[in-house]
């Protein structure tokens, strides 16, 4: 039981306490055993412990914080859990006790991820997150932290020791698998961690490949040394000890589950399905069986002492082996495919057997103590118990629904009965079953459970729905229960609604329905509840008989989500709120077929509603708390309304109108706007509102008065107090509306006084890490109370109990406790009658709906089943599964009808109006068809378009904004992708175009198709000049050092060797520059003094400048070649000039001969002249051009003026006519024209000759002779056009001849070009390839360097802890010396103890001393089915038995004869004192012994190490030697002839001049050369190829941060541009920015100097101020005595005047006298009252008048003259 130890009434006694009856939910985590009968698992706040046996359960609550990882020791019955919070403690309890043992602090900073107890002793893990990720081991029992270690990163999920070895443990993640062993030294503990390499998912080992290994250096590759891969990678640390590449990573197994075996091995369980065995000696995992139907070879064996063949019958599904338990009859493992497994691992196969099925996903499995029964908990909160000596049988113990409750109410008047939704769970296949009506009836507590259904699910048809769902029994067929195997499982979901028992927390039913549950609310005037669904629908729940719970009716009201169900106390209405708004009132009788009487609509959605219900006037107050525009929903709501259902409502017509919508003026409804949003309001009959904000945490409590109008209402706050510290929270009545209870997220409930809020308890049920408190229930007396959880997926119920003589109230709640529920009581009575109706009547209509009845109900004992037909059911409540009733579901909501039911009302009653309309309507048409086909016909200018006979302006406007909505929308994402692409190309013309100094173009000849193009050549920065500079100038140093050295060594030659020397010198250069120099460039013409000779290059700065050099050779050779390239550019130009104007004559020439042939014209293409490539020519434009109107308007324009010129031009023109006749047109006849010319023939030329005249005749000759001569003069003219023509086009074929030869020249140019920078670039890949080599073996060093000096100081801490230990070893070995000396002293003085009795007796004695009992430590042969049983007692053990036979030496039986009784009782004292010395010698020597096994390892440790540091500086000598042979070692690039070729032998006879003879061995030596060489050539051609394509990826990573950069640049620009602020500008513009600093701050000091004089001249008239007052006081107590005299008097007349007026005057009632004493003191007060108002008045107006003028004083000026 938890009691509530807050107390918050001021001091005063706690008259309320409450106590936990039961705890109901189902855990996230494991379930274990605690001892051999009980079982633990966590809930929410509590741990419940349950018998397995006799099901009765125990709940420990968390007393701080909430409960996170936990852990059993079975053996010892201990529980350890964390708690969840900052510094968590660990907590240790004893079972059954369940008292507090230890408690474990400073683990952890924020959590622990996981917790374990050892087999044995008295060792405990744990693991914490975040931020230290620490294992540490601890000593329980002592509660002493031993050791820990550090895993930075891991995330583990497995933590166990093992079983047989408690000092050795499992520590295990997916990623990574851990042993850890512990090794100890007297009370020093120590970590030492082993890394188990896990296999990959296909079963192959990983290997690291050279990831670790050194080079050999014993063999150089032709390109170098191969370093590592992380050297490769220039990783240099931690990471380059475990990188490895993503080609060669490999997906490994990811563990998830583990078990020990006992020879300490390990079984390992994948999430994938493999399952794997760990040596412990050889840390090495073998696959033993995959999820794959495969064999693994023996191979994968290796380094086992046995041979396994991989079977894998039947093959493990994945996730399988989610959970492992050993047992000596097999491994047995279960997962997500609800099948438990045995697999017997045998050294010649893996045999895998099924046991049984559960149906649903395994979490985890557990053996008891004494490993007779196997625990198999579920995902779905089913717990069964597997027995493998009984393997027929499996007994249920738990089967509830996992998940978060939606809900929990108390059935009725709430003391037996409760009801409460749970979240859903998986349907089994089978048919839809009804359960029957059983007549036995028993206390109950109903629960509904939400599920998560689709929505769908509310209209399945009868072939989509559920095919069959079935009920366990206890007598199902093995034929129905092959149904229910989770491979024939039905994917839909379930929602549950549960019946529990308030008593003692006993299932008692569960009726499982196809729906998702929103809401749910239970009728107080009935047994019964209805459930809120998210389609609207609401269903009724006949609860009269728990054992049976059925569906009795179901009404779909609205198609939106039922957000709100509330019954009032007196069971008379059922309020049901959408989150659109609508409120419907529906009757909640049953007799009354839950009528709906109508709806109301309220602002936007639905937060809550309250209602009060009046006994007496049997009246319903309704209030509705609803969120409006704006509102943050979070916080809460702001809107407010209420309406009052009068009893007479059903009867009604006037209330509802006929679309069922209620009346506002008949239920009173009025509106309210509260000031702070309101997450919970309630009220009650007094008319008084309790409001939660959840902004402030604050609870308010309001009077309702009224409103401006009558159809609004205000709230006055009469009190307010602190809630809770975390929200939202929400608030609750009770019944007799005495008590008020708010919870929210922090867990808490709290119970205060409805009318002062005064708060009598507060107590903690659920965790604010899990959302806190989700919903309570209140029953009518208050004292039981029941809350579910937000996420923890509990549900609690608590009874209340308080001093009946704490409270005067008391008495008037339980009389209205008494009326209410005897009311209640006579209504369920007459209700349930009509339930049972209701339900008779449904059972008659199960044929026409077509549903199969069956019943099935678990009878109340344990339960059992058969393994090959398990289907898992519960052993104490019936469950049964229920279909819907389609049919009752109409095609339309309840509001669709109604709405339908009033136009189909408006129809009939507006018939004819309508018909009339239709009529007009008709005729218009008609009207405007014919207009139309009128339209047609007239002409075009007085057409109109279709869219002017459009009537409805509205939709021709509406089209109209949609068509231009969706044109903007396209014209804006086509001007943002052509935005886009103008920023692209702005950006690679700038990168390729703008940026290059030399333009990249094409030359083309003119007609042998040849194109050369140049090379695009960047502007060398200042840098790279520098650069160069700087190298040219470093290498004439070298060169001047380098001659003068040679002088000073070399002596002087002779005449004769000298010139000998300078031939030589000269065949030498001769030879470099052909061969050694590796390239052509000296044949080229540049030559670069200053580049080194390959053979030279040897340091790194050298092969850099090298680099250098040959980048500015090559430069020099593009920019040659560019120049050569730009002349005969220039020369195409003139050439294309002169071409042009030939042909241009050729055209004229054909042109006057009237030849048609096509002449060849020059041009230049976009090749030539990229730059026409940013020009677009309208040609290129396909799509039709885009015109604005005012490009429209101006083409318009154009358009006119051009007609209007053509028209003038086609007007009368004398000049041109006069022109034409007399000369043709033309002015002056040009020799071009003769060809034109024609003579006029004479007009009588037509006639015949005879009738010519001589003038006539003689004009005929004339003619004749000026024809011939015209004729002569045209053929002359021809001919010599045709002479022309020819020279003109020999011309112009010889221009193109002649640069298509210069073409070919520069074209051959081109090729030797590239051949030599393509031999300069080699030369570069190659250097740079060497400084690779060489970066890659500095990086190998400076790893090594690395790894040293972490091995160095790992080692000097090392020595120093076994310096340590030495000296603990020492110590500890003077002490075991001195303690065997002891012992030996004990020895030798037995004879001196003993001196008084005789020589022969102490002998006899002596050997009686020595003397020492056999035990048998022999094992008794018990039959049991752990694997881990012990095989040899303990030290202790022996010891006890030792000394129980000691028991027996010591009796007088023992006893030699003659001896004193007092001497044998001091000889058993002595020997006892030897046997105890004895034993600390032994337990001494085995610490010892131990300790110096620590010490030994340290010891080989630091061996090791040493070794290892030895192994890295022989590596690092190695590697320098390396890298000397690689720096002498150099490639050398070489020039050679082409080889010699094999004469061909086609011809009859060859020919042999110009061929030399060779042997054939010689020339098969060097073809076989040739092809070693061809070879090498295409392996270095293919490394090549790659090295190109990380060239462009790196380019192009190059261009991609180029661009990035230039993004960053724009935005580097947006913030200069920025505005600065006014301290900045005055920084900036003043000259003198501190003196205008320090004058500003004079200023200040002025003004704090001249307030400082005005504040004191105020504290001086302040302080006179006080002196006139403290005279006016003295005055005043002057009076005051004065007055006192007086007083005295007055009372003394007083006296005297009232004991006349009593002598007069009867006597009268003392009430009456109490009556007029109220009214006068109420007077007085009133007047006092009125008095300090009137003076807070005046003080308030004075100080208006006062900030008025200081603010205004101008105006107030104004005012005070004009009121003078």
């Amino acid at each position: 039981m938890v009691e509530s130890p807050v107390n918050h009434s001021g001091g005063k006694p706690q008259l309320w306490k409450m106590e936990t009856m039961w705890v109901k939910g189902y855990t996230p985590q494991k379930v274990l055993f605690v001892n051999n009968n009980t079982i633990c698992y966590p809930c929410g706040n509590f741990l419940i412990f349950m018998d397995i046996n006799t099901k009765k359960e125990k709940v420990l609550q968390c007393e701080n914080g909430s409960i996170g990882v936990f852990t059993t020791n079975s053996t010892k019955s201990i529980v350890a859990f964390a708690e969840q919070r900052l510094k968590p403690f660990i907590n240790l309890y004893s079972f059954p006790e369940l008292t507090k043992t230890s408690v474990l602090t400073d683990g952890a900073e924020l959590d622990y991820v996981l917790l374990e107890f050892s087999y044995s002793g008295f060792y405990f893990a744990s693991f914490s997150s975040l931020p230290e990720f620490n294992l540490t081991i601890w000593n329980w029992k002592a509660n002493v932290r031993l050791c820990s270690e550090s895993v930075v990163g891991l995330q583990p999920t497995i933590l166990s020791f093992n079983p047989v070895n408690q000092l050795q443990l499992c520590l295990a993640s997916e990623e990574r698998l851990l042993l850890w062993n512990i090794e100890r030294c007297d009370d020093f503990h120590l970590l030492k961690r082993i890394d188990v390499k896990l296999p990959a998912e296909d079963g192959t080992p990983v290997g690291s490949e050279d990831v670790g290994i050194g080079p050999d250096s014993s063999a150089l590759t032709y390109y170098g040394p191969k370093m590592l891969i992380s050297a490769q990678a220039g990783l240099v640390g931690d990471l380059a000890n475990t990188f490895v590449p993503r080609e060669l990573k490999k997906t490994l197994v990811q563990p998830i589950s583990v078990c020990w075996t006992p020879i300490s091995d390990l079984y390992v369980g994948c999430k994938t399905g493999q399952l794997l065995l760990v040596d412990a000696e050889l840390h090495r995992a073998v696959v033993l069986a995959t999820p794959f139907n495969e064999q693994l070879s023996t191979g994968s064996l290796r380094n086992m002492s046995s041979n396994v063949t991989m079977s894998v019958y039947p093959e493990l599904k994945p996730c399988a082996v989610k959970t492992l338990a050993l047992n000596k009859k097999g491994l047995y493992s279960a997962g997500s495919n609800g099948i438990l497994f045995c697999i017997e691992v045998t050294p010649h196969k893996v045999e895998i057997e099924e046991c049984f099925s559960v149906g649903m996903p395994i979490r985890n499995i557990a053996f008891s103590v004494d490993f007779e029964s196997l625990l198999v908990a579920t995902e779905k909160g089913s717990m069964h118990i597997y027995k493998p000596s009984e393997p027929d049988k499996v007994t249920t113990i738990l089967d509830i629904d996992s998940g978060d409750y939606v809900s929990a109410a108390l059935l009725g008047t709430g003391k037996q009965y409760c009801v409460d939704p749970l979240p859903p769970r998986d349907s089994p296949p089978g048919r839809v079953m009804i359960p029957a009506v059983h007549a036995t009836f028993t206390p109950t507590v109903v629960a509904t459970t939400a599920t998560s259904a689709p929505k769908d699910t509310t209209h399945l048809d009868t072939e989509d729905s559920f095919a069959d769902i079935t009920s366990a029994s206890s007598d199902v067929t093995t034929e129905n229960q092959t149904e229910t195997a989770p491979s024939s499982r039905s994917a839909r979901t379930l929602g549950a609604v549960q019946v529990w028992s308030v008593a003692d927390g006993k299932l008692i039913s569960t009726l499982i329905l196809p729906v998702k549950i929103k809401v749910m609310a239970s009728c107080p005037s009935s047994n019964y509840v209805a459930l809120g669904t998210e389609t609207g629908h609401i269903y009724f729940i006949n609860l009269a008989k728990v054992e049976t719970p059925h569906l009795v009716y179901q009404i779909h009201l609205h198609n939106i989500s039922i957000q709100c169900l509330e019954y009032d106390h007196g069971g008379q209405y059922l309020l049901a709120g959408c989150s659109d708004g609508h409120m419907f009132i529906l009757n909640a009788k049953p007799s009354k077929q839950f009528k709906v009487l109508g709806y109301t609509e309220i602002k936007d959605e639905i937060m809550g509603c309250s209602l009060a219900f009046h006994m007496s006037k049997k009246i319903v107050n309704c209030l509705i708390l609803a969120s409006q525009t704006g509102d943050d929903k979070s916080h809460g709501a702001t809107w407010l309304t209420r309406f009052d259902l009068l009893g007479d409502l059903a009867a009604s017509s006037t209330s509802v109108d006929h679309r069922g919508k209620m009346n506002d003026v008949a239920i009173r409804k009025q509106d309210c706007q509260a000031e702070l949003p309101l997450t919970s309001v309630i009220l009650n009959t007094d008319h008084h509102v309790y409001g939660y904000c959840t902004l402030t945490r604050t609870i308010y409590k309001y009077k309702i008065t009224r409103g401006s109008s009558n159809d609004t209402f205000n709230l006055i706050t009469q009190a307010k107090v602190e809630g809770h510290q975390l929200g939202p929270g929400f608030l609750y009545l009770s019944a007799n509306q005495q008590y008020l209870v708010s919870v929210a997220r922090d867990g808490y409930i709290q119970l205060r006084d409805a009318n002062n809020l005064g708060t009598h308890l507060e107590t903690q049920c659920h965790s604010y890490r899990l959302g806190g408190v989700k919903s309570i229930t209140l029953s009518l007396d208050c004292q039981t109370v029941l809350t579910t959880g937000v996420h923890d997926g509990t549900m609690v119920c608590n009874t209340e109990r308080f001093d009946p003589a704490g409270s005067e109230r008391n008495k008037v709640v339980l009389d209205y406790n008494h009326s209410i529920i005897s009311m209640l009581d006579q209504s369920c009575v007459a209700e349930d009658k009509v339930l049972a109706v209701l339900e008779q009547q449904k059972e008659g209509t199960k044929d026409k709906l077509d549903v199969l009845v069956d019943i099935s109900h678990l009878s109340p004992g344990a339960s059992t089943h058969s393994a090959s037909s398990f289907n898992t059911t519960s052993t104490s409540s019936s469950k049964s599964y229920q279909r819907l009733d389609d049919s009752r579901f109409p095609e339309s909501t309840w509001l669709e009808t109604k709405m339908a039911e009033a136009v189909e009302k408006d129809n009939r009653k507006h018939a004819e109006a309508k018909a009339k309309l239709k009529q007009g309507i008709k005729k218009l048409r008609a009207t405007i068809k014919r207009m139309m086909l009128e339209n047609e016909n007239v002409p075009e200018i007085e057409r109109l378009e279709h869219h002017e006979f459009n009537l409805d302006l509205k939709e021709q406007k509406r089209l109209h904004s949609e068509g231009e909505e969706k044109v903007a929308k396209v014209r804006e994402t086509i001007e943002m992708e052509n935005l886009a692409n103008q920023y692209l190309r702005e950006v690679i013309k700038r990168e390729c175009w703008d940026n290059m100094s030399v333009k990249g173009r094409t030359l083309e000849a003119f007609s042998s198709g040849l194109a050369v193009t140049n090379y695009p050549m960047r502007e060398r920065n200042s840098g790279e000049l520098e650069l160069l500079k700087k190298v040219m100038q470093q290498r004439t140093i070298e060169l001047i050092d380098l001659k003068a050295r040679k002088d000073i060594v070399e002596t002087p030659p002779k005449k004769e060797e000298k010139e000998d020397e300078e031939a030589e010198d000269e065949e030498s250069k001769e030879e470099e520059s052909t061969a050694l120099k590796g390239s052509l460039t000296s044949e080229y013409g540049v030559v670069n003094p200053y580049l080194y000779k390959q053979l030279e290059l040897h340091t790194k700065d050298e092969k850099i400048n090298q680099i250098i050099l040959l980048q500015d050779v090559i430069y020099n050779i593009k920019t040659a070649f560019n120049k050569e390239f730009d002349a005969t550019y220039k020369q195409k130009e003139v050439e294309m000039a002169r071409v042009k104007d030939r042909t241009m004559r050729i055209l004229e020439i054909m042109q006057q001969l009237d030849m048609d042939e096509e002449v060849w014209l020059p041009t230049m293409s976009n090749k030539e002249l990229p730059e026409r490539e940013f020009e677009v020519q309208d040609s290129e434009i396909t799509a039709e051009r885009y015109l604005t109107p005012e490009q429209k308007r101006k083409l318009e324009e154009e358009y006119k003026a051009e007609q209007l010129r053509l028209l003038a031009a086609k007007a009368d023109n004398w000049r041109e006519r006069a022109l034409k006749d007399m000369m043709g047109g033309v002015l002056e006849t040009k020799k071009s024209d003769i060809l034109k010319m024609e003579i006029p023939v004479p007009y009588f030329m037509d006639k015949p000759e005879f009738e010519w005249t001589e003038e006539q005749i003689k004009q005929a000759k004339e003619y004749a002779i000026k024809e011939q001569e015209l004729n002569e003069e045209k053929d002359k003219y021809r001919k010599t056009l045709e002479s022309e023509l020819k020279k003109l086009q020999s011309s112009v074929a010889e221009s193109r001849s002649n640069f298509d030869d210069i073409m070919n020249k520069l074209f051959e140019k081109k090729v030797r070009t590239e051949m030599i920078i393509y031999q300069e670039e080699l030369k570069i890949c190659n250097l740079v390839f060497s400084l690779r080599i060489e970066e890659e073996i500095q990086n190998r060093n400076a790893q090594i360097n690395y790894i040293l000096e972490e091995q160095k100081d790992f080692m000097a801490v090392k020595s120093q802890m076994t310096q340590n230990m030495k000296v603990m070893v020492d110590r500890f070995r003077e002490s075991y010396d001195d303690l065997v000396a002891e012992d030996r002293l004990l020895d030798r003085g037995f004879r001196k103890e003993f001196s008084d009795v005789s020589a022969t007796m102490v002998d006899q004695l002596y050997k009686l001393y020595k003397r020492r009992p056999k035990v048998q430590l022999q094992r008794i042969q018990v039959a049991t089915a752990n694997p881990f049983e012990d095989q040899s007692q303990s030290v202790d053990d022996n010891h006890v038995s030792f000394l129980a036979a000691m028991v027996d030496l010591d009796s007088l039986d023992s006893k030699p004869e003659n001896l004193d009784p007092a001497v044998w009782n001091r000889f058993c004292e002595s020997r006892k004192k030897k046997i105890e010395s004895e034993n600390q010698v032994r337990l001494k020597a085995v610490t010892l012994a131990e300790m110096q096994m620590f010490l030994q390892r340290r010891m080989e440790e630091d061996e090791n190490n040493g070794q290892q540091i030895n192994n890295l500086i022989q590596e690092l000598n190695n590697l320098r030697e390396i890298k000397s042979q690689f720096q002498l070692n150099l490639m050398v690039q070489l020039v050679l002839k082409q080889g010699q070729v094999e004469v061909t032998s086609s011809d009859f006879i060859p020919d042999y001049s110009n061929s030399i003879f060779l042997h054939k061995g010689g020339v098969e030596d060097l073809n076989s050369t040739i092809q070693l060489l061809g070879e090498k050539k295409v392996a270095s051609m293919v490394e090549r190829k790659d090295f190109r394509k990380k060239i462009v990826q790196v380019e192009w990573e190059c261009q991609k941060m180029l661009m990035q950069m230039d993004d960053l640049h724009n935005k580097i620009r947006d913030i200069l541009k920025f505005k600065i602020s006014k301290q900045a500008q005055m920084y900036l513009r003043e000259a003198n920015y501190d003196s205008q600093i320090n004058a500003d701050i004079m200023g200040m000091e002025r003004s704090v100097q001249g307030q400082e004089k005005f504040h004191s001249k105020v504290l001086k008239k302040k302080q006179e101020a006080i002196k006139e007052l403290e005279k006016q006081i003295a005055q005043l107590k002057k009076e005051m005595k004065v007055m006192d005299r007086q007083l005295k008097e007055q009372h003394i007349s007083v006296s005297e005047r009232q004991n006349i007026q009593e002598m007069i005057t009867p006597v009268e009632s003392e009430k009456d006298t109490r009556n007029r004493f109220r009214d006068l003191m109420q007077h007085n007060r009133l007047t006092e009252l009125s008095r300090s108002q009137a003076e807070d008045i005046a003080i308030l107006r004075s100080e208006l008048e006062r900030q008025r003028m200081k603010s205004f004083p101008i105006l107030a000026e104004t005012e005070q003259y004009s009121y003078a």
